[in-house]
């Protein structure tokens, strides 16, 4: 059963989580975990919007541009270089079907001249579907599964994703530093 308080501190949580660039589905799935799987898929849904859009805001501020230009000159000058794209709601959940980091998307878009009304519509559509098949696959594995079984190796998998990606996301500071000590 899900306190009353568990769904208010669950969709904080992953609101900030989801805005600062965390796999939503894996929050999803974690929401499945510890609700019941219709107040999952509802803060799951709602959350996901939430952060998603306080990315899609900030990064539409002056400073956030600069930042995203000065960050343009090494790997990810796609980003910074943008042509004149017009993205619409269909665009928008085209996108949210992709493969990839939502960040990186919602970064994207917050790069192109999509409307505010067009992003959430878009994204509220093109976060339903694997939001529903994640919480009803996570929901049906922890009815028959030992839910300490379940915890253990979803913590564990997600902690083994983030020692991967700090060792990576070090590895290409240094590539950087060493590149730019190169060009002087």
């Amino acid at each position: 059963m899900t306190t009353f308080i568990t769904i208010p501190a669950a969709f904080i949580a992953m609101s900030v989580l989801c805005a600062v660039g965390a796999p939503r589905l894996w929050l999803c799935g974690l929401a499945a975990l510890i609700m019941h799987p219709v107040a999952a898929f509802a803060v799951s849904m709602l959350a996901a919007l939430a952060g998603n859009y306080a990315l899609f805001t900030a990064c539409r501020t002056r400073t956030a541009q600069r930042v995203v230009d000065r960050l343009s000159r090494g790997r990810l000058s796609s980003i910074g270089r943008l042509p004149n794209l017009r993205t619409g709601i269909s665009g928008v959940v085209l996108l949210r079907q992709a493969p990839g980091p939502g960040a990186i998307i919602t970064i994207f878009l917050a790069r192109t001249d999509v409307s505010t009304r067009d992003f959430l519509i878009g994204s509220l559509i093109g976060f339903l579907p694997t939001t529903l098949l994640t919480v009803l696959l996570t929901g049906t594995a922890a009815s028959y599964l030992p839910r300490g079984i379940l915890i253990w190796t979803t913590a564990g998998v997600a902690f083994a994703a983030a020692i991967a990606w700090l060792i990576q996301s070090r590895g290409e500071v240094r590539e950087e530093t060493a590149n730019d000590g190169k060009k002087d």
